[in-house]
């Protein structure tokens, strides 16, 4: 909040108790929250309700991964997304895979 303020923002409010608890208490239909939260637990979003989110990890480079993004030919589930397909190589991904099948 302080550095909103900081950058010349008026109107700033923070909730009590966090985005999360406002999640898990305020009805959607009387909520202003547009979206799902990320969180840094396998859940890896969460709507309202704290509903799981319709978000998944990458495995390889940790990053979220949409149902979109998940329909790239270069995204394999444990071993890698387009994100970070040349950051690795076959190498690499025959080893995610292995680490999928333990």
């Amino acid at each position: 909040a302080a550095y909103m303020k900081q950058q010349g923002f008026k109107h700033v409010y923070q909730l009590k108790g966090g985005i999360l608890k406002y999640l898990e208490e305020v009805p959607e239909s009387e909520s202003l929250w547009q979206g799902q939260c990320f969180v840094f637990d396998r859940r890896v979003a969460v709507k309202h309700g704290l509903q799981p989110g319709d978000y998944d990890l990458c495995f390889a480079c940790g990053e979220p991964l949409s149902e979109s993004d998940k329909e790239s030919p270069l995204y394999e589930a444990g071993v890698g997304c387009a994100r970070c397909h040349e950051k690795f190589d076959d190498d690499d991904r025959e080893r995610f895979r292995e680490r999928v099948h333990q």
